[in-house]
């Protein structure tokens, strides 16, 4: 699945969220499962609401973190496949 970078993305609104040691849990309350993700995941789900698309997400992630721009687009673009996989995520 490939999700274009202007593409509005959702948070599901059934998903709970605790970070612990610099890991975070997402937890799908109606299907009970949870979805660990690192840091930078973390920092990904909280700021999605703010910045809804991959191409959004990756400029705010390239200026936070200084990585390498086409870098950055690769591995939000797979991390928000993977949301969308897990059922945490869906396209607006």
């Amino acid at each position: 699945m490939t999700i274009l970078a202007d593409q509005t993305l959702l948070r599901r609104e059934n998903i709970e969220t605790a970070e612990l040691d610099g890991e975070w849990l997402l937890l799908n309350i109606d299907t009970h499962a949870i979805t660990k993700v690192n840091e930078l995941g973390g920092y990904i789900w909280s700021i999605l609401p703010e910045f809804p698309t991959v191409a959004e997400l990756a400029k705010k992630v390239h200026t936070e973190y200084g990585v390498e721009m086409e870098v950055v687009l690769d591995d939000v673009q797979a991390f928000v496949e993977m949301l969308i996989e897990a059922g945490l995520l869906i396209n607006a």
